[in-house]
């Protein structure tokens, strides 16, 4: 009985030590977190130590945007936030959706990103998602949450294509003509 009391008394006292350390050294083990696309940050007013210069905080406004949802993969609403003075631009758009995208872990290459009367035209490099290395649905998805946040965002061009690298898109899963209009806001109104 002394024996099974002691090794209780033993295993007790280990458990306390681990649950002690593991307490007094969670702040030195905290990871970077980034933040969300939807999180909205509101910047801090301060002194920057080395300056010793007062820092006001930055303007902000709120775009909505589309992006992937990691459990469904599909198509999800989401808030990018941008300085106040920002001008709304596609490629400002297609930026903030493939950020959106890259804290998803996909990572969508863009040759470009142009204009053409109401059209925005935006043309993929070949070797990355959308175009490669995603399955129909994860390409779909892609394609719909760039195409949707342009239109939502910018009135004057309700029209949305895709090509890759300049030519008509194809992909493993989709192929459009070279002027093949992915999305057209003027047809869903």
């Amino acid at each position: 009985m002394k024996n099974t009391a002691g090794k209780l008394i033993v295993i007790l006292i280990l458990f306390l030590m681990v649950v002690t350390t593991a307490c007094t050294q969670r702040d030195d083990t905290k990871e970077d977190i980034k933040p969300s696309v939807n999180t909205i940050l509101t910047p801090e007013g301060g002194t920057d130590p080395e300056t010793k210069i007062g820092v006001a905080p930055a303007a902000t406004k709120e775009i909505p945007i589309y992006t992937i949802n990691e459990s469904t993969q599909e198509v999800e609403a989401a808030t990018a936030i941008i300085n106040e003075d920002t001008e709304i631009t596609p490629e400002l758009i297609v930026d903030q959706v493939i950020d959106s995208l890259a804290e998803r872990l996909i990572d969508v290459g863009v040759e470009s990103v142009t204009t053409e009367k109401d059209t925005v035209i935006v043309s993929f490099t070949g070797d990355t998602p959308p175009v490669s290395n995603v399955d129909l649905s994860v390409e779909t998805t892609i394609l719909d949450s760039i195409a949707q946040s342009l239109v939502d965002n910018l009135p004057e061009y309700p029209k949305v294509i895709f090509r890759v690298a300049g030519e008509p898109y194809q992909s493993a899963n989709l192929s459009y003509d070279l002027n093949g209009v992915y999305l057209d806001g003027n047809k869903s109104k």
